[in-house]
């Protein structure tokens, strides 16, 4: 089986307690959704979105107990998320959580496999619950996968090498020189695995990638430096492929370490939206975000 080492916790990265990674796919810890809805929490404050914030974070803390339960099929586990998030959720969202849980099994199913996918219905009357549908099988596909021997991950890998999930965001680390090691967080499964520093995850390409951050517009970038080449970069970024198009969200724990992939995804979703103006589409999903058809 391969050595397998866990993402760690922002105070053990405060304290510099860091032990050497080697490009091995990393374990989420056991309480990854407490951790996400303490981040959100955070996050929320004087947020423009806090209040989508919030109710993400609610979602997470509820994740933890379906996480932490025995093995529940998508409908029982979708049923105690949508019960337990009664009060917190718009009448909208509880109106087509009822229409979820009243398909039949192989309906539901298939809506399942189509929304691991990334492919899901962008209007109707079940598209507003599809967020908590997502969030009960990330929190089952993470318990699941948790119990498994992990998997040599490849140099490319595009999809998740533990449970073919699509990515979430990319995560970077600190590396065995001390620089950054950049890992592919699952949307489904929480499992990262390693991804060269510069390249793009869908089509490989290597040159001419772009990144794209929310700096100020008066901000002023420094000068290369090529020892400590992200000394300057932001936490939060997107690389985006002039080959392929597509985009995905870079997050750093070097720059912040506190960072949490799909926390800090949903806290700078803006970057989704400069990315999409420039024309590049996003590689991946966040089950919590699910973007509806744009307007005519």
């Amino acid at each position: 089986m391969t050595p397998t080492q866990p993402l760690l916790p922002a105070e053990q990265i405060r304290a510099g307690d860091i032990p050497l990674m080697s490009p091995s796919v990393l374990r989420p810890p056991t309480d990854i959704f407490s951790r996400r809805a303490d981040r959100l929490l955070r996050l929320a404050d004087g947020h423009a979105m806090a209040d989508f914030l919030r109710l993400c974070a609610a979602i997470c803390q509820q994740q933890q107990a379906l996480h932490d339960a025995s093995r529940l099929d998508p409908r029982a586990a979708l049923e105690k998320l949508a019960q337990a998030l009664q009060p917190q959720l718009p009448a909208q969202v509880l109106a087509a959580s009822g229409a979820l849980l009243a398909l039949d099994a192989a309906a539901l199913s298939r809506l399942a496999e189509r929304l691991i996918n990334g492919d899901y219905p962008v209007d109707g009357p079940l598209f507003a619950a599809l967020p908590l549908l997502g969030a009960a099988l990330q929190a089952q596909a993470t318990r699941s996968i948790r119990q498994r021997p992990l998997p040599e991950p490849q140099s490319q890998d595009s999809r998740c090498p533990c449970c073919g999930g699509l990515p979430l965001a990319s995560l970077l680390l600190r590396g065995d020189s001390g620089h950054a090691q950049r890992y592919v967080v699952c949307s489904m499964c929480s499992h990262a695995w390693p991804l060269g520093r510069v390249r793009c995850l869908s089509c490989g390409n290597s040159r001419g990638l772009s990144y794209y951050s929310l700096a100020a517009l008066d901000h002023v970038p420094a000068p290369p430096d090529h020892q400590q080449p992200h000394r300057e970069r932001g936490a939060r970024e997107v690389e985006a492929c002039g080959e392929c198009h597509g985009a995905l969200k870079q997050i750093s724990q070097l720059q912040d370490a506190d960072a949490e992939a799909c926390a800090d995804d949903l806290a700078s979703l803006a970057l989704d939206l400069l990315a999409g103006e420039a024309g590049f589409g996003r590689i991946g999903f966040n089950p919590l975000f699910l973007p509806g058809r744009e307007p005519a």
